[in-house]
C-alpha cells in the first residue's frame, strides 16, 4: 500500500470510547474505601496513611479522567478535521476530472 489512510470511523469510535471512559472515571470515588480504613483504625499510623491514600487516588483518578475525555476530545477533532480534508480532495479531484481524462 502506498501512502497511508485513515480510519475516520475508528477514530469517531474511539474518541467516543474515551470520552465515555474519563466521564465514568470522574464519577468513581476510589477513595471512599480508604477513608473508610482511616475511620476503622483511629489513631492508628494506617489511619494517616489511609486519609492520604483517599486523596491522591481521587486526585489522581479526576485527573486521569479529565485527561481521556481531553483526548477523547482530541481525538473527535482529528476525525472531523480528516474528514474535511477527504471531502475537498474528492472536490478538488471531481473539478479537476476533465482535465487530466
Amino acid at each position: 500500500m502506498d501512502g497511508f489512510q485513515v480510519d475516520i470511523d475508528g477514530l469517531r469510535n474511539a474518541a467516543d470510547a474515551a470520552g465515555s471512559a474519563g466521564e465514568q472515571a470522574t464519577r468513581v470515588h476510589l477513595g471512599d474505601g480508604a477513608t473508610e480504613i482511616a475511620g476503622a483504625l483511629p489513631g492508628s499510623a494506617s489511619s494517616g496513611k489511609a486519609e492520604a491514600l483517599a486523596t491522591v487516588w481521587e486526585q489522581r483518578l479526576t485527573t486521569w479522567g479529565e485527561d481521556v475525555t481531553a483526548f477523547g476530545t482530541d481525538l473527535a477533532a482529528s476525525a472531523d478535521r480528516y474528514a474535511t480534508d477527504e471531502d475537498a480532495a474528492r472536490e478538488d479531484f471531481s473539478v479537476l476530472g476533465w482535465f487530466f481524462a
